[in-house]
């Protein structure tokens, strides 16, 4: 209830000004609580008014008030409210309870670090570069200054695509710069919810900025062209033109004019080379059906072969490492319910591929020890080098490759893998997601 007009003119007058400052300051110190006593100065009127307030006299000049007593006395007299509500009423605005706003803030902190910690996963970072990191993030602030909700927002899309890159062992391959495996924007867009997520400047770029050069020993780039080459070094492509995709056979089922293109160009036998550009401007397009059957591989050999011997099921190739525009379109499908089936070499940097298309979502084709042993037994080829990866969908194949010491390039069974594909021709609806034999 409101206090009465005339009460609470008697109560604002000027001279009481020292007072209600005083009660307040405390007031919002203490929790609120009507407790503790102030001090204040006032004048001949401020004096008289008290004095009428409290029922005896007080003299002008310095005054000590329990906060505990004049709530009592205001609860009892026209204003018929505490204190608290009394000084509200007077000074013209709510009081702040500094005790309760300094929990929420500390509670928002720690929300945030634990968010922060949670985020970057040990198994990703050492301890060291866990301790830089989080150190370089709390010390800049950048966490801070967004605000709780946007700093949780931003840890959410940097934690998201901090374990994509973790996880495809970006930071052990000295050839992921040349062979992205993420547009930009396609990252943010999965990670964020739009293309724009990280835009130099936003919070989710900053952090990852940071991880990245902790994870790279390099200081935390400045300039456009540092955080571009620190992308790249990451296999995160800044355009979306540069690297292409190499498919055969696409039909994809809508009646929107790119897939209307693409099947026109299956029905003419072309190879078709996609770009990022070219994928974010067809929009959202389902490749295949779901349930179907694509087939993907690391060397354009194998889809030239395929293309030569007219094979009718569709083929993506990587050609390599992969484009971030063949990683698109590999993601897409897996996605939308189409098995994505890959051969590639039997190498060290061939089973880094495969373990990264089993990540996004792809099925291993004649990829296990027993495959390997087979087509190792039939010339004579390379010695295998390089660092050992592991091979989590077959775990005895890394141990079978350590023992033999050479590499098999896929194209050693090209004729296999063309048998697969032509049997699949005549069955475009098969699924099964186990290798042919």
């Amino acid at each position: 209830m409101p206090i009465p007009a005339q009460t609470l003119s008697f109560l604002s007058a000027e001279s009481l000004a020292p007072v209600w400052a005083g009660i307040r300051a405390l007031l919002e110190q203490n929790g609120l609580s009507p407790t503790g006593t102030i001090t204040a100065v006032v004048d001949d009127d401020g004096a008289d008014r008290l004095s009428g307030l409290f029922g005896h006299t007080i003299a002008p000049g310095r005054v000590r008030l329990k906060l505990e007593d004049l709530d009592s006395t205001l609860r009892g007299s026209a204003a018929a409210a505490g204190v608290v509500a009394v000084v509200a009423e007077v000074t013209g605005f709510p009081l702040t309870d500094r005790k309760q706003v300094k929990a929420d803030k500390e509670a928002e902190t720690a929300r945030v670090a634990a968010a922060l910690d949670d985020a970057v996963n040990a198994r990703w970072f050492t301890p060291e570069q866990t301790q830089q990191f989080l150190t370089g993030v709390r010390r800049s602030g950048i966490l801070t200054r967004a605000g709780t909700d946007s700093a949780l927002r931003a840890i959410a899309g940097f934690s998201y695509a901090w374990g994509e890159l973790a996880r495809a062992d970006v930071f052990d391959d000295p050839d992921a710069a040349s062979n992205p495996l993420w547009g930009l924007g396609e990252l943010a867009t999965a990670a964020t919810s739009t293309a724009h997520g990280f835009d130099s400047g936003t919070v989710p770029s900053n952090l990852m900025m940071r991880a990245l050069a902790v994870a790279f020993a390099i200081p935390v780039p400045l300039s456009g062209e540092g955080r571009r080459r620190l992308w790249e070094q990451a296999g995160v492509a800044t355009d979306d033109v540069s690297g292409t995709a190499m498919t055969w056979g696409f039909r994809p089922p809508g009646h929107d004019r790119w897939s209307v293109m693409m099947r026109e160009r299956a029905a003419q036998r072309l190879v078709t080379h996609l770009t990022a550009q070219e994928l974010r401007a067809a929009g959202n397009v389902v490749f295949s059906e779901p349930g179907t059957t694509v087939f993907a591989c690391e060397n354009p050999q194998i889809l030239s072969a395929a293309a030569r011997a007219g094979v009718a099921s569709p083929i993506l190739c990587l050609s390599g490492q992969g484009s971030a525009a063949a990683w698109q379109i590999l993601r897409a499908l897996s996605e939308s319910g189409v098995t994505v089936r890959y051969h590639g070499d039997f190498d060290w940097p061939g089973v880094l591929i495969v373990g990264r298309v089993v990540d996004a979502g792809g099925a291993p084709w004649r990829m296990g020890a027993d495959d390997y042993e087979s087509a190792a037994g039939a010339g004579q080829f390379e010695p295998l080098d390089g660092v050992q990866r592991p091979t989590p969908w077959d775990g005895r194949l890394a141990e079978v490759m350590v023992q033999r010491g050479i590499a098999v390039h896929e194209e050693a069974i090209v004729g296999d893998l063309l048998s697969d594909m032509a049997r699949l021709s005549s069955d475009p609806r098969f699924s099964d997601p186990s290798p042919a034999r």
